[in-house]
């Protein structure tokens, strides 16, 4: 069958994206029915309904699915989706504020924040202790542990 598409999938097992059906484009707008035609390398290879030959799948390449939050198993204690954390003041444990998240990232070696600081620099953190403290999404913060920098001082 030609308009297969390779899908990358950021859940546990990847076939599970299958049953969070109907997937929907980032603007909600668009919804995608998949049939699962084959896993490599970790991808899930499916087809689309609608999307019949190459070229139509060609379009979509780069397109972000996601899946209703109803659809989503039920999430344990500690474990946040992306809509959570992005948009949180990041806060030092003395309470000052240091930023404010602005994205969550995983390439491949662990998830990572992205925290835009005051002065408009960012910096990126591992998602974990003990860089990350309390998290705190109904208050509308999250307490961060930067790593302290050392500037080498030339030596006269």
């Amino acid at each position: 069958m030609r308009g297969q598409v390779k899908i990358r999938c950021f859940t546990g097992n990847p076939e599970n994206i299958l049953s969070y059906q109907p997937l929907t484009d980032a603007s909600g707008g668009r919804a995608f029915k998949l049939t699962r035609r084959g896993i490599q390398n970790k991808l899930i290879i499916a087809s689309i309904d609608g999307i019949n030959d190459r070229n139509e799948a060609e379009l979509l390449k780069g397109t972000e699915l996601f899946a209703p939050a109803s659809a989503l198993p039920a999430k344990t204690e500690n474990q946040w989706s992306h809509d959570e954390l992005t948009g949180l003041e990041a806060r030092i444990s003395d309470g000052r504020v240091y930023g404010r998240v602005i994205g969550l990232y995983n390439f491949g070696a662990g998830d990572i924040l992205e925290i835009e600081l005051a002065e408009g620099k960012t910096e990126m953190l591992p998602f974990k202790k003990p860089f990350v403290g309390n998290i705190r999404p109904d208050e509308g913060y999250l307490i961060v542990f930067p790593p302290e920098y050392v500037e080498a001082k030339e030596e006269e």
